[in-house]
């Protein structure tokens, strides 16, 4: 049985987002109907029409190049850089009194096209950028080409056994991604300096330690044992 109840899609630059709250200035607001899990009903059916279509088409691929997942992760991830560059620009503008960019303040300055490698396969996004280069998405660290999630599916292959040569040949197998002995070397490189930096640590002079001791006796109560 599905639980539904009634919320408000909104619709800010061609994005749709499940919300229970006010109208957001700007946005194009219409009553729809919200899962149990809290998804619109509008995007699963959105995504049930797409996933049809790409059997179809010859067959659904969830991951690794022309994935289901792939495509839906750029969108995610391009409308949270858009979400993070208006927050930026937002309290900038704040700061500098409300002034735009044509009075010395900053704004938008166009994209940059970046491909980085995620947990689910290669994606493709473009990044906005800002007239005083001074954005800096947290989502997508500047100069990073993978997500945080790859990084620690790598880790776990690592410490499962398996050696660079098939992690590489596992990444692209299974999510279409080519990378190298090397790029999973630096992944792995970056866990062992974590290691030897908590390794070397300074200790404390002093470590309380509290030891606790108790006994445990079975007494009768009027027939009862407590």
């Amino acid at each position: 049985m599905t639980i539904q109840k009634t919320h408000f899609l909104e619709t800010v630059g061609g994005v749709s987002l499940a919300a229970g709250g006010a109208a957001a200035d700007g946005a194009d607001m219409r009553r729809t109907q919200e899962s149990v899990d809290g998804l619109s009903l509008d995007l699963l059916d959105a995504l049930t029409l797409l996933a049809r279509d790409r059997v179809r088409g010859g067959g659904l691929r969830l991951v690794g190049e022309d994935g289901l997942l792939p495509a839906i992760t750029q969108h995610l991830m391009q409308a949270a850089l858009e979400a993070e560059l208006d927050e930026h620009l937002a309290a900038e503008a704040e700061r500098v009194g409300g002034r735009g960019s044509r009075s010395g303040g900053n704004g938008r300055n166009g994209y940059r096209t970046k491909k980085v490698m995620s947990e689910v396969g290669p994606i493709t996004l473009q990044i906005p950028r800002d007239r005083l280069g001074t954005f800096r998405p947290r989502i997508l660290p500047k100069g990073a080409r993978r997500t945080g999630a790859l990084d620690e599916m790598v880790l776990s292959l690592t410490a499962r056994g398996m050696t660079s040569g098939e992690i590489v040949a596992h990444l692209e197998e299974v999510y279409g991604m080519k990378t190298s002995k090397e790029t999973i070397s630096t992944i792995t490189d970056k866990a062992l300096d974590s290691m030897n930096e908590w390794r070397t640590r300074p200790l404390d002079a002093v470590y309380p330690v509290v030891f606790v001791d108790a006994i445990h006796v079975k007494i009768r109560v009027l027939s009862t044992i407590l």
